[in-house]
């Protein structure tokens, strides 16, 4: 006959309580169960790849895109490098060479980086005045994120700055007319390096209003004027020229770099021109009333007219009676206020909206019939 021992009742309590922690345990930390998979959790590209550099006077600007968004790691700083080098040097660099002869020029703190796809730029001042021979500029920038993290480097920006390039124009005046603003200015003697003449293709024409800045050529101005009609009278803008240069063996237009800003110009226009007088005017009279009719004048920023009146032409014009409280705005005016038999004479003005009025016009006149 067969028999089974069982252990003791102290030893099946230890062992079932053995079971259950184990139970427990592997239920926890899964002990080797395999379940669904899980998706990585996405990282945010920490590199920049199309970092550009152009010149602008004796500034170097960069330019690259970045998006930045809540979901990903949150960037602390972006690093600026640069490394200068004889433009006879190999062009191809290892990014352990460029890391361990380049500088660190600058750093933009992320919290100016808005949130969102943006256009990042940081100008890097130039000394051309001090060279005495060509020089390459190679940028590169790196992301930092919050935890300390660095990002690989950008792919490789680089310039030779022209160092023939002009001084800022100088001594920018305008003349307002009516219907213009003229802007005028005195072309630079010499290019940022001390050399003369200056390296002059041309000129374009700057206009700020308020934050909005735009270029009033389309063409670049080959003369130190220019003749603008976009303006409003009482706006206030500030106007600035940046010279023209080519670089050697250039005529092309599309390779021409602008010099430094010139000093700015602020101005606000004023309307001081009065409008032309009225011209042409017929006069009638029929049933008591004097009627006046003439045709409207061409100023855009006409107002209206007034209707003067004397029983005497000689009269000093301070001495014609106004019969216009108000600016009239229609090109007819009847004078209900006169007396049968006799001969009125009347002479009339424009004004515009700057309450310029114009001179008298010619005068006119009639006897009242019945």
């Amino acid at each position: 006959m067969l028999s089974l021992r069982l252990p003791p009742r102290s030893n099946l309590r230890v062992a079932f309580l053995l079971s259950a922690i184990l139970l427990s345990f592997c239920g926890s930390v899964s002990c080797g169960k395999i379940g669904d998979p899980l998706p990585p959790i996405p990282r945010a590209s920490l590199i920049v790849r199309d970092l550009a550099a152009s010149q602008r006077g004796t500034q170097v600007r960069l330019s690259f895109p970045l998006a930045r968004a809540q979901a990903v790691p949150q960037v602390e700083r972006v690093d600026i490098y640069r490394l200068i080098e004889p433009v006879s040097a190999p062009v191809g660099v290892t990014e352990t060479d460029f890391a361990s002869r380049s500088t660190l020029i600058a750093s933009i703190p992320g919290t100016d980086i808005p949130v969102g796809r943006t256009a990042i730029t940081y100008d890097d001042s130039v000394e051309l005045a001090t060279k005495d021979k060509l020089e390459r500029y190679l940028y590169a920038v790196r992301i930092v994120d919050r935890s300390g993290r660095s990002g690989e480097l950008s792919n490789y920006a680089p310039i030779v700055p022209l160092g023939e390039i002009a001084r800022p124009a100088e001594s920018l005046q305008a003349r307002v007319s009516q219907f213009e603003v003229e802007i005028t200015w005195k072309p630079p003697a010499a290019n940022e390096s001390g050399s003369s003449p200056a390296n002059i293709a041309g000129y374009n024409l700057y206009r700020r209003t308020g934050e909005a800045i735009s270029k009033m050529n389309t063409q670049p101005l080959a003369e130190p004027r220019y003749g603008e009609r976009s303006f409003q009278f009482g706006e206030t803008y500030e106007y600035f020229v940046r010279v023209l240069s080519l670089p050697p063996g250039s005529s092309n237009p599309q390779d021409a770099i602008e010099s430094n800003d010139s000093q700015p110009l602020t101005l606000v226009p004023k309307d001081t021109f009065a409008p032309a007088a009225p011209d042409s005017i017929k006069i009638a009279s029929i049933n008591k009333i004097v009627s006046l009719f003439w045709p409207s004048n061409a100023e855009p920023d006409l107002a209206g007219y007034n209707v003067y009146r004397s029983e005497d032409e000689s009269l000093p014009a301070e001495r014609w009676v106004k019969l216009t409280p108000r600016l009239l705005n229609t090109t007819t005016f009847r004078d209900e206020r006169v007396e049968v038999g006799k001969r009125y004479f009347y002479q009339l003005t424009a004004a515009d909206n700057a309450g310029n009025e114009s001179p008298r016009s010619a005068v006119v006149s009639e006897i009242v019939n019945p």
